[in-house]
């Protein structure tokens, strides 16, 4: 009989095991209904058991139920034992017999104690060891021996003596090698909803990621709704987040973008998915079935208008109180059209990147031309990629010339003999070029060129200067002071016959750190100056802490001066400041001889533009100055 019993217990331990694994497999345990779906199934278990016992006596029946009441309670907790608990006593009860009392007190013992041990495992973090489980099981069958004690007829006592023994040491054991691979299974699962969390909800704000919108997006253009209607995918980014970042510290942009998600979510409906797919970049994907697309459209222009209302009214982030704005793109799309998610992105990304180039705060719907603009920004930049690699950049020089029109300088410029387009200027690529770290190719090229060409004898023993323009993202490269003296030494130039220009751009980031790389570079010999100077952000505090020898003058100030009494009057505050700051001035875009008078009738100014010279191949250039 012993035998038999201990075989049966083991049944229905693998049974109870393989009946957890397929209710973990479909994470049916983290809801209270899946908990009331465990719980039955535990209580079916037992019913089994209790369908095929060990009877000792007519109405005393002998079998596992303990164990399996116990790892409810354990592993399932109160619920999960209350459910198991309540199906195994009812039918206990309703088989009858003289046991059937004790029996249903054995069922609540085991179910209580299971519960009771579940909290205790909670508080140690969720597992026992091999020990406190074997404990665990033998505290459960020390006390069902005791209750057998109260069977009538003396029953208990017999049972005690006949398998006592093998309660108290096949029952623990069993307890505590079904509790351990139900741990197993669970820290299992747990390693998976992590892995899956890891892999699909952002960390920060608990929203998807860009894998989950993905997901999703590409599971509403494959397959066609029963109603028609649009879809939208909507990426807004903050405006001016980095500088937010810098100023106040990662965690308070942290809390911004917890703060941004918790705002952003009523106003969205069931089915709607917000997602975190950047830095401080967000997304939204909607499908309104049914609804007409004029209709739609009104409905997301009204949502984007909320939606910047909402992040409008000031956050409250530890002591400060900020106010943020961002730039939305939007692409309307139709479900089931079979296109692709990338394209699909791609597209509200492009009308994300107009919002921010008009300035931020804005809201751009996708049109197709916009897909044409960012093809060819594309193309140019990986031919432009290939033409500083292939040598197809020219040097041209503009020059500067005093008062009597001698030349004392010239502005190192740049062209592109593009093989296929001819020759293209600096304001088809520039600008292409210094959203990417290509402007720092550009810059190399240009000033090593004009290093190399102040080397040449026509310019070797004369007190001309060659001015270059550099870009903030180089300027600001750690490696930038070292890289312009291996330039200096690699070439031979004089670093006195060197101007750099800035722009005011540069000025408003890390000040500190622009101004010990300008104090290093001018104790070289070189020389700094602000380029279209009056259009940016300049600062007089600025100016004067810098190592600044000269400003120049924007030419939509100079082509008016003569005629227009506000640009006369910007023109005269400037030479005045320069004037103060003991700064040497250039005026670009002198184009004509009142130009030229209006400028000489202030002060000693370099003039620069189509009334001297046009912008020429260096060697051209020269060529006329010898």
């Amino acid at each position: 009989m012993k035998l038999l019993d201990i075989i049966h217990n083991i049944a229905l331990l693998v049974a109870l095991a393989a009946l957890y694994q397929v209710v973990i497999s479909r994470l049916l345990f983290r809801s209270v209904g899946g908990q009331i779906v465990f719980g039955l199934l535990f209580g079916t278990v037992a019913i089994l058991g209790m369908l095929a016992p060990v009877s000792f006596t007519p109405g005393i029946i002998f079998d596992g139920r303990s164990i399996i009441l116990a790892v409810a309670g354990l592993i399932g907790g109160p619920l999960v034992a209350l459910v198991s608990a309540v199906v195994a006593g009812s039918f206990r009860l309703w088989l009858g017999g003289g046991g059937a009392a004790v029996g249903a007190s054995v069922i609540a013992m085991a179910a209580g104690i299971g519960t009771a041990f579940h909290y205790y495992r909670r508080r140690l973090g969720g597992h026992l060891s091999p020990l406190q489980l074997l404990g665990f099981g033998l505290l459960v069958h020390v006390i069902m021996l005791a209750l057998f004690l109260l069977l009538p007829h003396g029953h208990g006592l017999r049972i005690i003596e006949e398998l006592g023994a093998v309660i108290l040491v096949v029952y623990p054991l069993a307890t505590m090698l079904i509790s351990m691979l139900f741990q197993d299974y669970e820290e299992q699962e747990t390693t998976r909803a992590h892995l899956h969390q890891l892999a699909y909800y952002d960390s920060l704000t608990g929203l998807p990621n860009r894998a989950l919108l993905i997901q999703r997006l590409e599971r509403l253009l494959a397959d066609r709704p029963e109603k028609p209607g649009d879809g939208v995918l909507m990426f807004f980014n903050l405006d001016r987040f980095k500088t937010l970042n810098d100023a106040r510290g990662h965690a308070t942009g942290d809390s911004l973008l917890r703060e941004v998600a918790a705002r952003t979510k009523p106003l969205l409906h069931s089915g709607d998915t917000l997602a975190r797919v950047g830095a401080d970049e967000f997304a939204l994907l909607l499908h309104r079935p049914g609804e007409h697309a004029t209709t739609f459209r009104l409905t997301i222009t009204e949502l984007a208008g909320r939606l910047h209302e909402t992040l409008r009214q000031p956050l409250h982030i530890g002591s400060d109180e900020i106010s943020i704005t961002f730039s939305l793109g939007i692409v309307i799309f139709t479900p089931g059209s079979g296109e692709s998610a990338s394209d699909t992105m791609r597209c509200a990304d492009t009308a994300l990147h107009q919002a921010k180039q008009r300035g931020g705060n804005q809201t751009v719907f996708f049109e197709q031309t916009m897909s044409k603009t960012v093809e060819h920004r594309f193309r140019i930049e990986r031919e432009l990629r290939r033409a500083i690699q292939n040598g197809e950049l020219r040097l041209f020089l503009q020059s500067q010339v005093d008062a009597a029109g001698e030349i004392v300088g010239a502005e190192s410029l740049i062209r592109w003999q593009h093989p296929e387009r001819g020759l293209i200027t600096p304001a088809a690529f520039i600008p292409i070029a210094e959203e990417t770290d290509l402007i720092i190719d550009v810059d190399t090229w240009v000033f090593t060129e004009a290093c190399t060409l102040l080397t040449r004898v026509e310019l070797a023993d004369r007190p001309l200067r060659l001015s270059v323009n550099i870009s903030p993202r180089h300027f600001r490269q750690p490696s930038f002071v070292a890289w312009v003296k291996e330039t200096l030494r690699a070439t031979g130039a004089n670093p006195r016959q060197l101007t750099l220009e800035i722009t005011e751009g540069l000025l408003i980031d890390n000040l500190n750190d622009i101004i010990a790389k300008m104090n290093e570079l001018t104790a070289l010999g070189i020389r700094f100056s602000v380029d279209d100077f009056g259009t940016g952000y300049s600062s007089l505090t600025y100016l004067k802490r810098l190592p600044i020898h000269e400003i120049k003058i924007d030419k939509s100030f100079v082509q008016d001066a003569p005629s227009d009494p506000n640009d006369a009057t910007l023109v005269d505050t400037i030479l005045a400041v320069a004037e103060r700051m003991e700064l040497d001035v250039v005026a670009e875009g002198v184009e004509t001889s009142e130009q030229a008078a209006f400028l000489n009738a202030r002060g000693r100014i370099l003039h620069q533009g189509y009334l001297y010279s046009r912008p020429e191949p260096a060697e051209i250039w020269l060529e006329r100055l010898r």
